[in-house]
């Protein structure tokens, strides 16, 4: 089941992020009503929250402990109905029973996830335990029925949220679209090889081999560059069919030339992006497919405006159709070893949380 992500905001001003079943390409908009979408039923959530500036907080039996400044991500399961157990943490005001309400007081919560019935409340823990820089900041936190370490993990602040979602293709096959991951150093080889010498002629951010893939598993830091993929499940395992790079602030050569044109951009909120789509899955809507959980990823760590990483090349207009169709207008030409178009969208009112 593809379960998307809806976006919400709490009563009293908070956003959070639902999810409902079925509608991959949802626009989320951010209104009260959509507190409603969250699901009575039983299931599992993840609270995406914030904090400013450490506290430190006499949780329970765990006794004092610190919780650094930074987002957290908390996984939980809520046996009675999620939208009840959702709605008492939004409202707080009660004597705390759960680890998370003793946190809560402290920490602004930005996004809720319902997660899909399928996946089990650990194995939702340990997929954001796989982000990059992520770590336990307080051992048996949330966990005190399972083996986990703990239920709650620390991200940086510049972590997008939610960081992983999950659509349907033309095809009815399932993707996650997710950030890339330390363990994905096979997948990401296995994708770079197979792509065709065109598709390669066409995408020139890095060298295509094995030793690139493993350099960027290996340096994950998402404050300067975001590395999305689309994966699905086949005989062998999870492999990648889509590769998108956001870097933040853009190359210098891309902010040079937009300058030249007397358009400056504001480094801290601009992203260069920078796709790609295996070849067996080109023009069957992967691309499109993924763009609006990229968008809402990129925009919950600040990014208003992308551009393109080394433009477009001018004869590419399949490309460039794309890319209209996500808002990116034409803004200059520039010469290399051929002729490219840079083109750039503002997304501050589209696809946001």
């Amino acid at each position: 089941m593809s379960v998307p992500h809806v976006c919400a905001r709490k009563p009293r001003g908070c956003r959070f992020v639902g999810a409902t079943p079925d509608d991959s390409e949802m626009d989320a908009m951010c209104t009260d009503s959509h507190f409603g979408t969250l699901p009575d039923a039983p299931g599992l959530y993840r609270l995406w929250m914030d904090q400013a500036s450490d506290a430190r907080v006499t949780v329970g039996r765990l006794g004092e402990v610190v919780f650094p400044a930074g987002r957290y991500a908390y996984t939980g399961s809520a046996r009675r109905g999620i939208r009840a157990r959702v709605g008492r943490h939004l409202t707080g005001g009660r004597p705390a029973h759960w680890h998370i309400d003793y946190l809560l007081p402290y920490a602004s919560i930005v996004c809720v996830e319902t997660l899909p019935h399928a996946m089990d409340e650990c194995s939702a823990n340990r997929n954001v335990l796989a982000l990059p820089q992520a770590y336990v900041p307080v051992r048996g936190f949330g966990s005190s029925d399972c083996r986990c370490p703990a239920h709650l993990v620390w991200v940086p602040p510049w972590t997008p949220v939610p960081p992983e979602a999950t659509t349907t293709l033309r095809s009815g096959i399932a993707m996650r679209v997710r950030l890339l991951r330390h363990d994905d150093s096979a997948r990401l080889g296995d994708y770079y090889r197979s792509l065709s010498e065109r598709t390669r002629s066409r995408y020139g951010p890095h060298p295509f081999d094995q030793a690139t893939a493993d350099t960027m598993c290996a340096t994950l830091d998402t404050r300067t560059l975001m590395p999305f993929v689309g994966t699905v499940t086949n005989d062998d395992g999870e492999a990648i069919i889509a590769y998108l790079l956001v870097k933040r602030p853009p190359h210098d050569g891309d902010i040079q030339r937009y300058a030249a044109r007397g358009i400056h951009l504001d480094l801290a909120t601009t992203g260069s992006l920078a796709p790609s789509v295996a070849d067996p899955y080109q023009n069957q809507g992967v691309a499109s497919a993924v763009m609006p959980h990229l968008l809402r990823m990129v925009r919950s760590v600040g990014l208003r405006t992308l551009i393109l990483w080394g433009g477009v090349i001018a004869d590419n207009d399949l490309a460039q159709g794309f890319y209209r169709k996500w808002g990116f207008v034409k803004v200059g030409e520039f010469t290399t070893s051929v002729q490219n178009y840079d083109m750039m969208a503002d997304i501050t009112d589209r696809w946001s949380c």
